[in-house]
């Protein structure tokens, strides 16, 4: 089969005929990963109704890269153009399924689903992004507290705390002390006493 031929008949694949088949069988046979020559012999068993299209479509099948072109293909004409655009004329018919947008869609995407994913996503996100802002903005004294622990104050801490006068912090300190260390309960209460009054 000659280029022009072929190339022909991709344009125009309702011109297929019991001659082309003859041809595009023959074609297929030589060169079995020809995936335009598969499509083209596909299309033209079935404008025959012939009864060998079942078993070709197998065949076919697994040579054809993208099997939603090479139903649309089978099952519709390429829509024809009354002004064909440059790159049209530049290209390979073929190809233009490829790079025309939705032409092999066989159904059109549900964007509700789409959107409604992406909002999930967003508000997901939104939450994640708040809880770190929160985080962020707590007060230092605030998240200190949180992760202070009575097992791990001391005397020596509590006085820190008095000298940078974070009196506050000396003070609980101090209470966690005397619960830690009752026989010295007189003692804290006495240092709970000297902060209280530098405070006041």
């Amino acid at each position: 089969m000659q280029k022009n031929v072929f190339y022909n008949y991709l344009k125009h694949p309702e011109t297929l005929n019991r001659e082309s088949l003859t041809e595009l069988k023959t074609l297929v046979k030589n060169y079995p990963t020809f995936q335009s020559a598969w499509m083209l012999l596909l299309k033209n068993l079935k404008i025959l109704d012939h009864p060998d299209f079942e078993e070709y479509l197998k065949q076919g099948a697994i040579h054809v890269a993208d099997r939603r072109i090479l139903y649309h293909f089978i099952h519709h004409e390429i829509p024809e153009t009354d002004q064909q655009s440059p790159i049209e004329t530049q290209v390979d018919p073929l190809a233009l399924e490829y790079i025309t947008p939705g032409f092999y869609r066989l159904q059109e995407p549900t964007e509700q689903k789409d959107e409604s994913l992406v909002d999930l996503i967003r508000s997901i996100r939104k939450k994640e992004v708040t809880k770190e802002l929160e985080e962020v903005d707590k007060p230092v004294e605030e998240k200190e507290e949180e992760k202070s622990d009575n097992s791990f104050v001391t005397e020596t801490l509590a006085k820190i705390y008095w000298q940078q006068k974070h009196y506050r912090k000396a003070i609980q300190a101090y209470e966690n002390l005397s619960l830690k260390y009752p026989e010295k309960s007189t003692y804290f209460a006495g240092q709970i006493e000297k902060i209280k009054k530098l405070t006041n």
